[in-house]
Formats: C-alpha cells, structure tokens, sequence
C-alpha cells in the first residue's frame, strides 16, 4: 500500500507534531515519523531549521513527545484536566537550551544527537496550552487528528475538508442515496 504525504492542517507546530500517525489504532496505521530521516523531512515541510539528522534514541524520545501532545491536547478537547507534568520535562528543556535571536524569537543551537528538532515543539505545545487559543483545539470529526479551529464561528469539524470532510460527505449522501432506495423512492 502506497502511503500518502502527510497533510500540515493542524495549524500549530505541537499538533502538526502530534497529528503524524495516520489511523494510530486502525489496521492503516502509518508512523509518518518512522525513522530518523523522516523526522527530517517532517520539520523542513514545517519551517524548522535542519542541519543534523536525529539519532534513534532521539527519535524514540520525539515519538514520546507526540504520545504525550495527543494525551495533553486530547484532554483539553475532552474537557478533562490536561495532564501538564507529563509534557513539563520537554517545555522546561526547551526553555533552558533557548536563546533569544536578533529578532527577539527563542531559538536553539543544533545539537549533534539532532535533539534540537524537538525544543520548539515542545515550546510551540507550552505555549498553545497556556494561550487563549488552547480553548479553539478541536479534534476531527472524521480521524483522531487534532487542529485549532480558527473559523469565524468556531464550527469548524474536520482536520481538513479535502480530506475527512470530502469522505464524511461522500458517505452521508451514499447513506441518503441507500434510505431512498430501500423505501423504494429512488
């Protein structure tokens, strides 16, 4: 099975990190960040500056910080309490390897493990989860991905309507078509 480039439609750096498993409990299941290299490839699509590519503890270490976004971020959408020490040790490393640039932005010296890859998701997640904006992360109507939903009205239901959107409607009018079928309306 062919595996398909994976959609940036969180817009937030901590879920876009935390959105990179297609189907995490389904028979499709597909780790985007499956190996070093493509943890590479995920934070050049996002803007993250790339210059080593990251050792596998590293890579074991960003695949703990994604369970941990989707059970903190999960909670905010649950409307449960987040559980923020378990994302504490990530955002407190980030905060002490930082550095302010000459535009006044956080920035992070590279690292020679490629560590470095994971300060400003974990920054990007403390900073959403303690923002007016944590109260907008919704999750899909149609998959487990989480977004925040900055519509006008706040309605927005689907991770991307290309794609959840498009299969949601795709199955209620195949639904609405089957109903008139069988009470014989065609």
């Amino acid at each position: 099975m062919e595996t398909r480039e994976l959609p940036i439609v969180a817009g937030h750096l901590a879920l876009d990190f935390a959105n990179t498993v297609d189907d995490p409990l389904g028979p499709a299941r597909h780790d985007h960040l499956a190996t070093p290299a493509e943890l590479v490839r995920w934070a050049a699509r996002v803007g993250l500056p790339v210059e080593l590519e990251p050792t596998g503890a590293v890579l074991h270490e960003a695949h703990a910080l994604r369970d941990v976004l989707n059970r903190v971020f999960g909670a905010v959408v649950d409307g449960t309490p987040p559980p923020w020490p378990e994302l504490r040790p990530y955002a407190a490393e980030a905060v002490a390897r930082s550095h302010l640039d000459e535009a006044h932005q956080l920035a992070w010296e590279p690292t020679t493990d490629g560590r470095f890859l994971l300060w400003p998701v974990a920054q990007a997640a403390q900073d959403l989860l303690t923002s007016a904006e944590v109260h907008r992360v919704k999750r899909c109507a149609g998959c487990p991905w989480l977004f925040v939903d900055r519509s006008r009205n706040g309605s927005r239901r689907w991770c991307a309507m290309n794609d959840c959107g498009t299969h949601a409607k795709i199955r209620k009018y195949v639904d609405r078509r089957a109903e008139r079928r069988r009470s014989g309306l065609t």
